[in-house]
């Protein structure tokens, strides 16, 4: 057994989950999942507390005190509560106790910040009146860019292109196209064969076009700039446009705080570096990359008037040197997700 299954048994679960394949979005969760770690609804949403006597089917049936404002939060698995011992100890549910807001979890694991902005859009009706955004977010933007190198346009890193890519021209492409590839592919090296159909065959393949080229950025690092950028320029609009408060907090990262590690953590940390996917990814993730988005971030913050705060300087501060806090480099455990919230409830709230 994985020490991280006996340090901390939900995690079994969250590895367990997989991704269910959704239009637009690309993929999300499972919807109707049940366990005592958690749960989702008809959408694949998480609830804040579940009860199935209850009987609900979606987050948005959940009952909320009559005086209180309405907020979701956006992010990818560390605001979805990746970590988190069971719903309540999300921090939607937790900014939901501590502040005059309910706050619906509209986060995905595996999200770059553009599907972020896609699975709002695909809720956004859901939601009857809508006063503040919290996007917490960041690590996935990051490395993406850099990870991944087979996509082709501006917004396209994203997990499991590559598969999606493959499967759809695979089921779009007909028999007669196949046999061509199998018995000419290998002296028809430039050929694409997508391309190719009944029309075409001949230009196609005696006489290709040039490609054109992607529609990105050469150098990793300005993609990285054009995508954050782009993402900030679009929750703009949708805060002049619907006049709600939106706030981007950049996600807390193992390798990105400076405090001193737990036990807990620095054992977890070292059996995470014996998986060469997790190395290759947290290789994109070391201080100098840290030093990049942070100003990407604030650039396109002052930019696009939209509030930021890094919360990776809140928790670089020694009083929570040696404290368990990180379930993995980019999850929080409970306790991380408390003193997360106590923060912001701080910073951006005056309610109790």
């Amino acid at each position: 057994m994985l020490i991280k299954y006996k340090l901390a048994p939900q995690t079994k679960f969250y590895d367990s989950m997989g991704a269910n394949w959704k239009s637009f979005v690309m993929f999300n969760h499972f919807p109707n999942l049940r366990s005592k770690y958690c749960n989702t609804d008809i959408n694949g949403l998480r609830f804040n507390n579940f009860k199935n006597e209850n009987k609900i089917k979606s987050i948005f049936d959940e009952k909320k005190m009559e005086n209180k404002k309405v907020g979701v939060i956006i992010g990818n698995s560390f605001a979805f509560g990746e970590g988190a011992s069971c719903d309540q100890e999300t921090i939607s549910n937790l900014l939901s106790q501590s502040t005059n807001y309910h706050f619906y979890n509209l986060c995905g694991r595996g999200f770059s910040g553009f599907q972020e902005i896609i699975n709002f859009l695909i809720h956004l009706n859901d939601i009857k009146k809508l006063d503040k955004i919290l996007i917490i977010s960041g690590c996935n933007d990051a490395f993406l860019p850099y990870y991944r190198d087979n996509y082709e346009n501006i917004n396209e890193p994203t997990h499991g292109y590559n598969l999606f890519k493959k499967t759809m021209h695979k089921t779009s492409r007909g028999w007669k196209n196949k046999t061509l590839e199998f018995f000419l592919g290998k002296f028809l090296k430039k050929v694409n064969w997508n391309k190719i159909n009944s029309l075409n065959w001949k230009k196609e393949l005696f006489n290709p076009e040039n490609e054109i080229s992607k529609n990105v950025p050469d150098k990793p690092n300005d993609h990285l700039k054009f995508m954050i950028e782009n993402n900030f320029r679009t929750w703009s609009m949708i805060s002049k446009g619907m006049n709600v408060d939106i706030k981007y907090i950049l996600q807390p990262v193992g390798s990105w705080c400076k405090k001193n590690l737990s036990t807990e953590e620095k054992t977890l940390f070292s059996e995470e570096n014996n998986y060469g996917s997790l190395r290759r990814i947290y290789k994109h993730i070391d201080s100098d990359k840290y030093n990049l988005m942070k100003t990407i971030l604030l650039d396109s913050s002052k930019k696009y008037g939209l509030d930021f705060i890094d919360c990776n300087d809140y928790f670089s501060n020694p009083n929570f040197n040696n404290k368990w806090l990180f379930i993995s480099r980019f999850h929080f455990n409970n306790l991380g997700n408390k003193y997360l919230c106590e923060y912001l409830t701080k910073r951006f709230f005056n309610e109790k």
